[in-house]
């Protein structure tokens, strides 16, 4: 019976320990859910997760470990101005291709798994959208080409 109520205490204080740890998934945090628009990007379209706001801007891609290819993300900024990106935290190596405010592309470059070096958009630029490593390319566009990104989806900026 001591026994028993030992193993018992035991594993009550284990239980106890677990639930007054913080909510962590096993492998870190988790990708962030946001809601998502549909945009063509050259020859494709994309689903593309919306980044908005300063605390979802800064989390981006982060801690996403996969993302099929017709997925992404687009940055919407309230205004122009050079952006730079890296990819602390972000396991896949990725395209960013940057949008100024007539939706010219104003670079395209690959960016990639953990480095912190910032990747510039050289030119001022309010939209950045991440697609995995490799898509910009099968898409077609360059440098100078025109996204139609519409007005309802820029004054979601803030």
């Amino acid at each position: 019976m001591k026994r028993a109520l030992s193993l018992f205490t035991v594993l009550l204080l284990v239980a106890r320990s677990i639930a007054d740890s913080p909510a962590t998934a096993p492998d870190g945090p988790q990708p962030q859910s946001l809601p998502t628009a549909t945009l063509k990007v050259g020859s494709k379209e994309f689903k593309l997760q919306i980044a908005d706001d300063d605390d979802r801007r800064e989390i981006g891609l982060m801690y996403v470990k996969s993302m099929p290819a017709d997925r992404g993300m687009i940055f919407l900024f309230p205004s122009q101005r050079v952006l730079s990106f890296w990819m602390k935290n972000t396991p896949i190596d990725l395209d960013i291709i940057y949008v100024n405010h007539f939706g010219r592309i104003t670079a395209i470059k690959t960016m990639y798994a953990f480095k912190e070096d910032p990747i510039s958009s050289e030119d001022a630029a309010d939209v950045a959208i991440e697609l995995n490593a490799g898509e910009a390319g099968k898409t077609g566009v360059k440098t100078g080409d025109k996204l139609d990104i519409p007005d309802s989806l820029r004054s979601r900026a803030r």
